[in-house]
C-alpha cells in the first residue's frame, strides 16, 4: 500500500514537469498566429521497475514480485507560449441597419458592416486590435412607396366663347367660358383634388342683324252695329262687330303678321217696333230653328233660324270594348250608361237594329222629369274588333236634353259627351293615346264609327307607326294605306292597334259619329290603366283658340293637339312661349304639374285633348281624356249632368274676368265655398279667369245674366278611377 502511494506522488509530480514534445525540438514561438512554440530543457526522468521471482511447479514460472522505482537527469523539448497581437479580418458586407428616413417617396437608410479581430486573434496578453469593429454609412437612397400628390390648379386659359349668341337678332347676350387644368400638379396616389371649379363663365353683348318684329294685335274697339234687325217688328238678332288692327307693334323686318281675324261678330238680340197683330214674328221669308220659335231656345246659340249646341232631340251613341279580362269581382262591376239632362219632361226612345232591339231597353218609350236620369244598357252592345256589327243606338226625345255615356269597369271608366245628329259630319281626325305597353292587348288605341243612313261607306286612313301593321279581312295594312268599310243604319265597325292610332283620318259619304280612345290605358309608369273615349266632333266643328283648365285631384295634365292640316301653333305656359309647325296627321304633346294657365293659338283647326296624369307614386287619380272646348265652342246657357257613384265632382269653367260676377249655377251666383281653384289668365290681351267649382250630383243648369258666353268642362273622381266630358264641342261662330 505504501509503495503505490509512492508511485502516484511520483505521477503527480511529472504531470507538472514541461510537456514533451516530440520530434526536433527548437527553439521558437509562432507569435503572429497560434502563440506556442517549443524549448529545449531538462528534467528529472522517474522510472518503474518490476522484481520477480520464480513461482509454479518446479519453480519454473515467473511471478512478479513488486516494483521499484528510479530516477535520472535527461534532455526534454518542451512546450511554451507568447503574445499573439490581434489582427482583424476582412470587412462584412454592408447590411440594412435602420428603417428608411421617409414613410413614403424617396428617403435615406443606415448602413454597417463588421469585422472581427480574429485573423489572428490576441492571445496570452497580446494587443487586441485597433481602430472599429463596426462601420456605419447613412447615405443609401431608399424607397418604400409612392407619396400622395395633392392636384394644384394651372394658370386659367384665354377666354372663349360657349354657345351662340342669346338672340338670333338684335342685342342679346353670349357667354364666354375659361377653364384651368389640375395638372400642376395633377393628382396622385390618393392626392387630393384640386378644390373650387374648374370653368368660370362670363356673359358680354352680342350684336347680331336687326330682327324681325311679329305684329301683335292692338286691343278690341268697341262692339258696333253691323247691318240690320233680322226683323222689322218686334224681337229679333243683329250682328254686332267689332274691330282690332296689327299695330302693336306692326310687323317688320319680315316678321309675321298677326294671326287670326281682324273682324269680331256676334249676334245680339234686338227690338223693333211691335208688330201688328197679324204678323207677330215676321218669319215669314225663313224657317224658324226646331230649338226655338224664331228665338233659340236654352242652352242654344245662334240668330232663331240657326241655333247650335250640343243639345238636341236625336243623338246616336256607340259603345267602345273595354277591358275583356276583368278579375272575378270586379265582373260584376260592369255598367254602360246613357245619362240624359232635362229642362223639361220628355218622352225618351231608343232604337237600334232588328236584331238587337229584343235586348234594348226603353225601346218602347221611357218618360223622364226634369233633372238627370240614367239609362243602363246591356255590355253585349259594347263593339267588337273588326267586325262590322249593329250595335249603334239611336236615342230621340221629345224636349231638347243633353246626353252623355259612362262605361264603367270596376275601377275602370270614362265618359262623353254626345252629339245630336244634325251636328255629325263627314270628316274625322282620330285623337288617342300611345299604349303603354304594346304587349298588353288592354292598352290598345281605339276607333270606332256608327252609321244612320244606310249605304255608308267609311274610308279609314290609318295612322300608325311606320314598322307596324295591322290585318282586316286577310288583308294587311300599313300606316297611310286605305281601308274601306261599308256600314248601314246602325251599323258600326270598331279597329284597334297596339301603337297610337293619333293623326288617323276617318272619311265618310255620308254623316257618321266617330268614338276614339284606349280600351284602358297608363299615361305615366305610376298608377292604374282606365277606360278612355271621347265622341270626336268633324273637322268643320274644329277650332283655333283654346285655354286649358287643371285637372285638379290628380298630379297633373297632359295637352295632346292634333291638327288635320299643316298648322303654325302657339303655345302659352305661365308666361312663357313656344311655337310649333305641324303637319297634316301630326301631334304635339306637352305635360303640366299641379295649377297651371296655357292657352292655345291657332292659324288652322286643331283638336286639343285633355288627360289627368298620375305624375308620380304619391299622386292621385287615374286618366280620362276630354275634349277641350275652343272658345268659338262657347255658350252662354248649358244644363248639365254630374253622375253618381263619385266621391269629388267638378266644374271647370272658362270665363272672362268681368263675366265672374255675372255667372250662375242654378239661378244663384257662384259661392266662395264652392270655388276649390280660381286662375287668372291673360290670352289675347283680355282678362280670363279659370274656375274650378266642386258639385254635387244631379242636373245643373249655369248661365250668364249677360248672355257672356263660357267654356264648360265637368270631371269627377273616386278611389282609383276618375271620368271628364266637355259640356260642348260644336263650333257656334
Amino acid at each position: 500500500m505504501k509503495s503505490l502511494t509512492a508511485a502516484l506522488v511520483v505521477l503527480f509530480a511529472l504531470s507538472l514537469e514541461p510537456s514533451e514534445v516530440t520530434g526536433t525540438c527548437r527553439n521558437y514561438c509562432d507569435r503572429y498566429d497560434t502563440g506556442e512554440g517549443t524549448i529545449p530543457c531538462t528534467a528529472k526522468l522517474t522510472r518503474q521497475g518490476m522484481n520477480y521471482k520464480s513461482c509454479g511447479f518446479l519453480w519454473r514460472s515467473r511471478c512478479e514480485k513488486g516494483s521499484y522505482m528510479y530516477y535520472s537527469k535527461g534532455y526534454k523539448c518542451c512546450r511554451q507560449t507568447c503574445k499573439v497581437n490581434g489582427g482583424w479580418d476582412s470587412w462584412s458586407s454592408w447590411s440594412v441597419s435602420s428603417h428608411c428616413s421617409r414613410t413614403c417617396g424617396k428617403g435615406y437608410q443606415t448602413l454597417v458592416r463588421s469585422r472581427s479581430c480574429r485573423r489572428p486573434s490576441p492571445k496570452n496578453g497580446g494587443r487586441d486590435c485597433s481602430g472599429q469593429s463596426t462601420e456605419r454609412s447613412t447615405h443609401n437612397s431608399c424607397f418604400i412607396r409612392p407619396c400622395k400628390v395633392d392636384g394644384r390648379w394651372s394658370t386659367w386659359n384665354s377666354w372663349s366663347y360657349a354657345g351662340s349668341c342669346s338672340v338670333s337678332c338684335g342685342k342679346g347676350m353670349r357667354t364666354q367660358t375659361r377653364t384651368r387644368t389640375c395638372n400642376n400638379p395633377s393628382p396622385s396616389y390618393g392626392g387630393k383634388p384640386c378644390s373650387g371649379g374648374n370653368t368660370k363663365s362670363r356673359d358680354v353683348t352680342c350684336i347680331r342683324s336687326p330682327c324681325s318684329r311679329d305684329g301683335m294685335w292692338s286691343s278690341w274697339s268697341k262692339w258696333v252695329k253691323d247691318g240690320k234687325c233680322s226683323v222689322t217688328c218686334g224681337e229679333g238678332i243683329r250682328k254686332h262687330a267689332r274691330t282690332r288692327s296689327c299695330n302693336n307693334p306692326v310687323p317688320k323686318n319680315g316678321g309675321k303678321d298677326c294671326m287670326g281675324s281682324r273682324k269680331e261678330i256676334t249676334l245680339k238680340q234686338c227690338t223693333e217696333k211691335v208688330c201688328p197683330l197679324e204678323d207677330p214674328l215676321q218669319c215669314k221669308q225663313k224657317t224658324c230653328s226646331m230649338y226655338g220659335n224664331c228665338k233659340c231656345a236654352f242652352g242654344f246659340y245662334g240668330d232663331g233660324f240657326t241655333c247650335k249646341g250640343s243639345r238636341g232631340k236625336k243623338f246616336l251613341l256607340l259603345f267602345m270594348e273595354t277591358i275583356s279580362d276583368l278579375q272575378s269581382e270586379v265582373t260584376s262591376n260592369r255598367s254602360t250608361e246613357i245619362h240624359v239632362a232635362a229642362l223639361d219632361p220628355s218622352n225618351i226612345k231608343l232604337q237600334s237594329s232588328s236584331e238587337n232591339l229584343r235586348s234594348l231597353p226603353f225601346s218602347g218609350g221611357k218618360s223622364v222629369s226634369t233633372g238627370a236620369s240614367t239609362l243602363k244598357i246591356p255590355i253585349s252592345f259594347r263593339t267588337t274588333d273588326f267586325k262590322t256589327e249593329k250595335k249603334a243606338i239611336l236615342l230621340e226625345s221629345t224636349n231638347p236634353v243633353s246626353v252623355f255615356s259612362l262605361n264603367h269597369d270596376g275601377y275602370s271608366s270614362d265618359s262623353t259627351l254626345i252629339l245630336p245628329v244634325e251636328r255629325l259630319g263627314t270628316k274625322y281626325i282620330v285623337g288617342s293615346t300611345d299604349p303603354y305597353s304594346s304587349r298588353d292587348k288592354a292598352h290598345k288605341s281605339q276607333v270606332a264609327v256608327a252609321a244612320l243612313q244606310d249605304n255608308t261607306v267609311v274610308t279609314i286612313k290609318l295612322k300608325m307607326k311606320s314598322n307596324t301593321s295591322l290585318y282586316y279581312r286577310n288583308k294587311r295594312y300599313f300606316s297611310g294605306d286605305k281601308m274601306t268599310v261599308n256600314l248601314n243604319m246602325f251599323g258600326s265597325f270598331q279597329l284597334s292597334h297596339q301603337t297610337d292610332l293619333t293623326g288617323t283620318l276617318v272619311d265618310a259619304n255620308r254623316p257618321v259619329a266617330v268614338f276614339a280612345g284606349n280600351r284602358c290605358n297608363k299615361l305615366q309608369r305610376f298608377g292604374y290603366c282606365s277606360h278612355l273615349i271621347e265622341q270626336l266632333p268633324p273637322i268643320t266643328d274644329l277650332d283655333s283658340k283654346f285655354i286649358v283648365p287643371p285637372s285638379l285631384e290628380t298630379s297633373g295634365t297632359r295637352v295632346r293637339i292634333v291638327s288635320p292640316r299643316k298648322t303654325r301653333v302657339l303655345f302659352y305656359l305661365n308666361s312663357g312661349k313656344r311655337e310649333k309647325v305641324m303637319q297634316p296627321g301630326m301631334s304635339h304633346d306637352a305635360e303640366f304639374h299641379g295649377d297651371h294657365s296655357v292657352y292655345i293659338e291657332a292659324d288652322g283647326p286643331i283638336m286639343v285633348l285633355s288627360f289627368a296624369v298620375r305624375m308620380g307614386r304619391g299622386g292621385q287619380g287615374d286618366p280620362y281624356m276630354s275634349i277641350v272646348p275652343g272658345l268659338n265652342q262657347y255658350l252662354s246657357q248649358y244644363y248639365i249632368l254630374v253622375p253618381t257613384g263619385y266621391t269629388k265632382n267638378f266644374l271647370s269653367v272658362i270665363l272672362k274676368a268681368e263675366a265672374k260676377s255675372k255667372l250662375l249655377i242654378d239661378g244663384k251666383p257662384i259661392s266662395g265655398k264652392s270655388i276649390i281653384s280660381e286662375r287668372k289668365v291673360t290670352a289675347w290681351r283680355e282678362g280670363h279667369v279659370v274656375l274650378v267649382l266642386q258639385v254635387s250630383p244631379g242636373g245643373h243648369r249655369l248661365e250668364t245674366t249677360d248672355g257672356s258666353r263660357f267654356g264648360l268642362m265637368v270631371h269627377g273622381q273616386s278611389d282609383g278611377d276618375n271620368y271628364g266630358y266637355a259640356a260642348n264641342i260644336v263650333k257656334l261662330s
